[in-house]
Parts: C-alpha cells; structure tokens; sequence
C-alpha cells in the first residue's frame, strides 16, 4: 500500500469579499446562450474565480462540515477500530486518497452506506474530503440534500443574490451527507430534478462527489434517473454494520471514569 502524505492546512480565508460574499466565485451570465429549465427559458449562469482567491486553498471552515469534522484528516480514522477485516475498505479509501487524480479523471466518487447509525460514514468522507483539500489546495464542500434543495429554492427567490447553490455544483469536491434520508417534501419531482442537476454536473464536468447514505443504492427512495446517475458516479462501498460512535463513546467514558477515580 502507498505511503500516505499529509499536507499542511492553509490560514488562508477569503472572509467576507464583497465581490463574491466570501463563496470564492463570481456568477455572470453570458449571452451566448439560454438554457430551458422545467419550461421556462434562462440565461446560462456561469462562475468565475475571484481575486480574492488566488490560490483556491478555503479555510477549513468553509467547508460546512460540522464542527467535530473540520479538523480530522485521513490518517485519523482508525480502520481497525472494528471487529470485522476492513482491509478493502482501508483500499478503497486509501486509493481514493492516494490516486485521486485517475478518480477524477474518470468522474467517480464513492457512496458510503450502512444501516447502522455511527458506523463511520460521514467521518470517513470528511477525513478522505479534508486529506483531499489539502493536497489540491482546491475548494470541499459539505451540504446535505435537504440543506442544497434549500439554497437552490432561495437563488429562485432572490435573483438579485449570488445563486447560493452554485458552489456545491461547482467545488472540486462535494460530500452530499445522508442520501435518502426521509424527507417531507411537498413537490418531490422538483426536488429529484434539482439533485439530478447537481450529480449530472458534477459528473459531466468531471468532479467527484461522496455520497454517504443509511441504504444501499438500489433501495434507495429516489427516482430511476437519479439511482443510476449515482451509480454511475460512484463506486459502491459498503461499511460495518457496528457503531464505532457508541464503541469510542463508551471507551472515553471509560477512560473518563478511570482517570477521575484514579485508576
């Protein structure tokens, strides 16, 4: 197995531009085209990078993970940590890391699931996203489906705003945390169709995507178009069924208890 390399975090933060309000990028349109979208035709939008982020390192924070994940790295995660072999999760994950160039190259990503709450998943995204952001220096992003449909409805509502969805269509790498989850949604054929886009142009213009998910692909509650656009762009990785969340949980408790009784 390769050796993994580990590069330093960069200080850099882009803050509050008011060029770009911090996103890093500038969306424009362009006359040189129109794009029908659920009937009604629009200016093609596209974005460009700002002065501001001239060498396209973001802050860790800007990554929207949340805050017990902005920190970690690859070389954290512990893939020993469970009782079963996970040797070819080790591989896959460390190949993603390692030859990331030939991942992208061929628009694959991975799709994380278990249906075991804790297994690992997000923390494994983060850590391969994270390790990813600093060896390219380009920008990760984090954002649940819930959470993206929902920029998209607010770039709908205000087209005086920099389309807040943008980003995550664009980054160099996207974690889209828990797929599938169950979801009130009054119109779910809009809903299918904006996440649709993200996957197609993410894949179409050759960017990787990390889905995590607490069902396998094929049972996933999506329409057909969208199952396969994943499949397509993604290799399939099955965690553990255990929680290494309750399994380290009890051994800091453990050690927790230990140490404030003097054991």
């Amino acid at each position: 197995m390769e050796t993994t390399k580990m590069y330093p975090r960069s200080t850099t933060s882009l803050s509050d531009c008011p060029k770009c309000h911090g996103t890093g990028w500038i969306q424009y349109e362009s006359d040189e085209g129109t794009e029908e979208i659920y009937g009604n035709l629009v200016m093609l939008s596209y974005a460009k990078k700002c002065d501001c982020n001239n060498n396209e390192m973001i802050n860790p924070d800007r990554t929207e993970l949340p805050q017990n994940y902005r920190d970690c790295k690859l070389e954290e995660f512990d893939f020993k940590a469970y009782s079963i072999d996970t040797s070819n999760l080790e591989t896959v994950a460390m190949n993603f890391f390692n030859n990331y160039k030939e991942w992208k190259a061929a628009s694959k990503g991975l799709y994380l699931w278990s249906k075991t709450p804790g297994s690992g998943k997000t923390f494994l995204s983060a850590c391969l996203a994270k390790s990813v952001m600093y060896r390219t220096q380009k920008l990760v992003k984090y954002i649940t489906p819930v959470n993206y449909i929902d920029k998209v409805a607010q770039g709908y509502k205000d087209r005086n705003l920099v389309d807040p969805s943008l980003i995550y269509r664009t980054c160099e790498l996207l974690i889209l945390d828990d797929l599938g989850a169950q979801m009130d949604i009054k119109n779910k054929d809009w809903y299918a169709q904006e996440l649709f886009r993200l996957i197609d142009t993410r894949s179409s213009n050759g960017l990787c995507t990390i889905f995590t998910s607490n069902m396998n692909i094929e049972h996933l509650n999506v329409d057909e178009r969208l199952k396969s656009r994943i499949m397509k762009s993604s290799i399939i990785v099955h965690m553990p069924e255990e929680s290494i969340r309750n399994k380290l949980a009890n051994e800091e408790q453990s050690n927790f208890i230990n140490h404030v009784l003097g054991g």
